[in-house]
Order: structure tokens, then sequence, then C-alpha cells
């Protein structure tokens, strides 16, 4: 009898670990899940505020995650990603990383492939402070970017 309660103990024990195991598991799934769009917006004020603050460093590790997250094509929002092209600017015009003109330029092009109506709002809606930035990322995104409709002929056309 005491063998037999021994190893029924012993089976509650593994179950509960079992259990225990998977409830760890889907605890880290949620924690690692993507923030929402709003969290993402207020996340992206913080970082504005640590760019005013000189802080480019926490600035850049927040642009950075949320860029990781609007990667992952879970929650493509055009003006999160328009917004983050912005800040991308601020951080290089502030000389970090060498590496933000070309995230700010993926962010503009990813925020009109979300939705370019969005997109299009936003940036035309940008401050005044913030419009420096925005013209010279839309400057090297035309300049970097050959529509062909725009293109010069490679030959005059003789009448």
């Amino acid at each position: 009898m005491k063998i037999l309660l021994n190893k029924h103990i012993t089976i509650i024990r593994r179950r509960a670990c079992m259990l225990a195991g998977i409830a760890v598991a889907g605890m880290t799934v949620v924690s690692c899940s993507s923030p929402s769009v709003s969290e993402q917006k207020a996340d992206l004020e913080q970082a504005q505020a640590l760019i005013e603050r000189s802080d480019y460093r926490s600035a850049q590790s927040i642009c950075d995650e949320i860029r990781q997250f609007q990667a992952k094509g879970e929650t493509r929002d055009a003006k999160v990603l328009g917004r983050l092209s912005i800040l991308y600017m601020k951080l290089s015009d502030a000389g970090e990383h060498e590496e933000n003109i070309e995230y700010a330029y993926q962010c503009f092009l990813e925020a009109y492939s979300a939705d370019s109506v969005a997109a299009h709002e936003y940036y035309n809606s940008l401050s005044i402070d913030e419009m420096p930035q925005g013209v010279l990322l839309a400057g090297i995104v035309r300049n970097t970017i050959r529509i062909p409709d725009m293109e010069e002929p490679d030959s005059v056309a003789v009448k």
C-alpha cells in the first residue's frame, strides 16, 4: 500500500511540475508578444523626450525595439513607422549610429507600404521642428528610388 501511495504522489508531483512548466512557458510567450500600437506610440513619445534630454542611448534602444516589432509585420502601423523614421533622423543628427539614416529610410518605405494614405497624412502633419528631418528623408528616398516615368531619356528625339 505504501509503495502505491508513493507512486501516486510521484505521478502527482510530475504532473504539477509539468503544469508549472507549461504555465511559465505561457507567461514567457505573453511577455514576449508585441506591444499594442498605442503602447508603441507612447514609447515613441518617451524616445522623443529622451532625445530632447540628450539621452540618445536610451532613445536608440526604444526605437530599435519598436522597429523590430514593426518588422515582424504583426502590428505594422504607418504612423508608428513614420514617427520612428523621424526619430531615427534625429538620432542621426545627434551623431548616434551611422545606420540610423538607413533605418529611417526603411521605416519611411514601410510606412507607405503599410498604409500610404496614413503615411502621407503623417508626413504632411509634421511640426515645424520636425520638418527638416522629414524633408531630408523624403529627399533621400526620392534620390534613391528610380521611378521610370520620371527618369530622363537616354537620348533626345530628333525631328
